[in-house]
């Protein structure tokens, strides 16, 4: 019985050493480009996550309270700078509730990145991917986190746009007030 529990740890031995002289060394490169994209997708979570994601539903109310405001005024003749002024508002603000679920949808798509390229990361560093394969799939995540990025700044932009749209609430009441005085403020 100890002889053949004796071969038995041999036997496991021999195996856990060929196991390990059997993976590849991890190539420090590819480590180094999947550390950069996780610290880029980190980098693009903590912004998105500094953006108050209520004023897209902040936006979207004060588009509900002042659609039939807009609805009557784009019925008549309107002077440039008014019609300008009430058109970005209502466009800026008509659009508030699906920026608000992009900007959702993205972080969503962003945490999922960056538990892929985690797993990534761990797999090249225990040498379970072979080199080419890596770098197949680093090529892969890079095209990735190309389109993810140049998402970020459209939600950037997005958020820009409803918070100029919000600074001029104000003059945007007045102008609906004036022209219909039932639904002054």
């Amino acid at each position: 019985m100890i002889h053949g529990i004796r071969t038995v740890h041999l036997a496991t031995f021999a195996s856990c050493a060929l196991l390990v002289a059997c993976r590849q060394a991890p190539d420090p490169a590819q480590l180094t480009a999947v550390d950069q994209l996780i610290s880029a997708t980190d980098a693009a979570v903590l912004t998105l996550n500094e953006l108050d994601r209520g004023r897209y539903r902040r936006s979207d109310s004060l588009f509900r309270d002042q659609q039939a405001g807009f609805a009557s005024l784009f019925e008549d003749t309107l002077g440039r700078h008014a019609a300008t002024v009430l058109a970005d508002q209502y466009i800026a603000l008509r659009a508030s509730a699906a920026m608000g679920s992009d900007h959702e949808r993205l972080l969503a798509d962003i945490t999922s990145s960056s538990e892929r390229l985690r797993v990534l990361r761990s797999d090249l560093s225990n040498g379970s991917i072979q080199k080419e394969k890596g770098a197949l799939l680093i090529g892969h995540e890079q095209q990735r986190h190309t389109a993810i990025i140049e998402e970020v700044h459209h939600v950037i932009d997005n958020y820009r746009t409803l918070q100029q749209a919000w600074d001029r609430r104000d003059t945007v009441a007045v102008l609906l007030s004036e022209a219909n005085p039932s639904t002054a403020p």
